[in-house]
């Protein structure tokens, strides 16, 4: 009998245990909406232009006038402003912060610093042709001005050459003249009159 009661007594304890336990009511509620300001952020606004026409003839019937009125045309249509906003974070920020490139350093690679170095060779060597090709320039400048004074030189050496010649010319015309002999009138023999220091002399 004892035992029965144990049994009983436990199960309305249980009942009244699971009564008293009443779950809340949970309330699920969407999210206000969030109104984007400034709109221009997500999207473009389209573009209207009004035009002014004056008076004109209709193209299609040439006895319609049209009266002046503004004409209304859709220039650009609204899209997506696909650029980021100011305050929107970009997404590498965090695992690929931006590198300055003023600041950065320069990659290093074998390859990379074998085409400089040999770039730097090849720099090296067209200064110094440069050098070389500017002084044979300076050289060739000195000769050419050598020649150039040769040149005038020779010009006036060779006047001066052709003044002597005819100088010489006539000198030699005027010296022919004066040694040839005088024509003289009769047959006779042409007296040679040669100075005779010593009178006594037969």
């Amino acid at each position: 009998m004892k035992m029965l009661i144990v049994l009983i007594v436990p199960v309305p304890l249980l009942v009244i245990s699971c009564a008293s336990r009443s779950t809340p009511p949970v309330a699920v509620e969407p999210l206000p909406s969030v109104v984007v300001s400034p709109v221009d952020s997500v999207r473009h606004f389209e573009v209207v232009r009004a035009y002014h026409l004056g008076r004109y003839v209709d193209p299609n019937q040439p006895g319609v006038m049209h009266e002046q009125h503004p004409v209304y045309r859709v220039e650009a249509e609204s899209r997506w402003n696909l650029h980021p906003g100011p305050s929107y974070p970009a997404p590498s920020d965090g695992m690929n912060p931006s590198l300055d490139p003023a600041h950065s350093p320069a990659p290093t690679d074998d390859l990379i610093v074998a085409e400089l170095n040999r770039q730097k060779a090849a720099t090296e060597r067209v200064m110094w042709e440069a050098t070389q090709l500017a002084q044979s320039y300076d050289q060739l400048q000195k000769v050419i001005g050598d020649m150039t004074a040769v040149a005038k030189n020779h010009t006036v050496i060779s006047a001066r050459f052709g003044q002597t010649e005819l100088r010489v010319t006539r000198m030699e015309q005027e010296l022919g003249r004066l040694v040839s002999p005088v024509p003289t009138a009769t047959n006779d023999a042409p007296t040679i009159l040669i100075d005779d220091p010593d009178p006594a002399k037969p």
